[in-house]
C-alpha cells in the first residue's frame, strides 16, 4: 500500500537538450597540461520524479549523450617550384550512459508558471568513446594519404569509462513545459595515462515535458 501510494505523487519526465564539456588535463603537481578540449553535443532520456510534499521532489533518470570534436589542419607552400602542401584532421565520438539522482524544489512565481532547482550526483559510464586521426599530403599534384582509428576505452586505450559527477541548475515550467540550465562537474580520474589526472565541466541547456 505504502508503494501504490507513491505512484500517485510521481510523475514521469522526458528531457533533451544542448550539451558542451570543457575537459582539462592536469599533472601530479596540479600543473595544466596544454589547453583545455572542448567538445559539443546533445543528451536524451527520462526520469521518474516523486513528489516529497508540496515543493520538494527527487528524480532518477536514465539519459544517454553524444559528444563530437573535430580539428583540421592545413599548410603548405612552394618550395623550388614544386608545391607541397599538407593536411591533418582529427574527429572525436562519444557516447555515454548517465544516470542523475536529483533533489529539486520549485515554488509558483505566476500564474502556472514556476521556478525550479535541483541538484545532486550523476553516475557515468561511457558506451563508447572513438577517434580517427587522418593525414594527407601533396607534392607535385601527388596525393598520399593515411588514417589510424583509437578506442580510448580499448586495453590499450588512455581514457576510463566510469565517472560520478556532481552538480545542479535552475529552470522555469510553463505548465508541464520546463525549461532548464545545468552545470555538472567530475569527481573521478578519468584518464589512464601514469602522471596525469583528466576531469570535466559539463555546461547544459534543455528543455524537459512532464507527463
Amino acid at each position: 500500500m505504502l508503494f501504490a501510494g507513491s505512484q500517485a505523487y510521481a510523475q514521469v519526465v522526458v528531457g533533451a537538450g544542448y550539451l558542451h564539456v570543457i575537459e582539462n588535463t592536469k599533472g601530479n603537481d596540479g600543473k595544466a597540461i596544454g589547453d583545455p578540449d572542448h567538445m559539443n553535443g546533445f543528451y536524451l532520456g527520462g526520469g521518474y520524479n516523486f513528489h516529497l510534499g508540496e515543493h520538494f521532489g527527487f528524480t532518477p533518470g536514465l539519459y544517454f549523450h553524444m559528444l563530437f570534436q573535430g580539428k583540421n589542419m592545413t599548410d603548405g607552400g612552394n618550395f623550388g617550384g614544386i608545391m607541397v602542401s599538407g593536411a591533418a584532421s582529427y574527429h572525436y565520438t562519444e557516447v555515454a550512459l548517465n544516470i542523475p539522482l536529483n533533489f529539486n524544489f520549485k515554488t509558483s512565481i505566476g500564474d502556472n508558471v514556476n521556478f525550479f532547482a535541483y541538484a545532486g550526483p550523476t553516475i557515468q559510464y561511457g558506451v563508447m568513446a572513438r577517434s580517427t586521426a587522418t593525414a594527407a599530403f601533396s607534392i607535385a599534384g601527388i596525393r598520399r594519404s593515411a588514417g589510424e582509428a583509437f578506442n580510448h576505452y580499448g586495453k590499450d586505450g588512455d581514457g576510463k569509462p566510469f565517472n560520478i559527477l556532481l552538480g545542479g541548475g535552475v529552470g522555469i515550467g510553463v505548465g508541464d513545459i520546463k525549461f532548464n540550465v545545468g552545470y555538472e562537474h567530475s569527481l573521478l580520474n578519468i584518464s589512464k595515462i601514469e602522471g596525469q589526472k583528466m576531469g570535466r565541466h559539463y555546461i547544459k541547456a534543455g528543455i524537459l515535458f512532464c507527463f
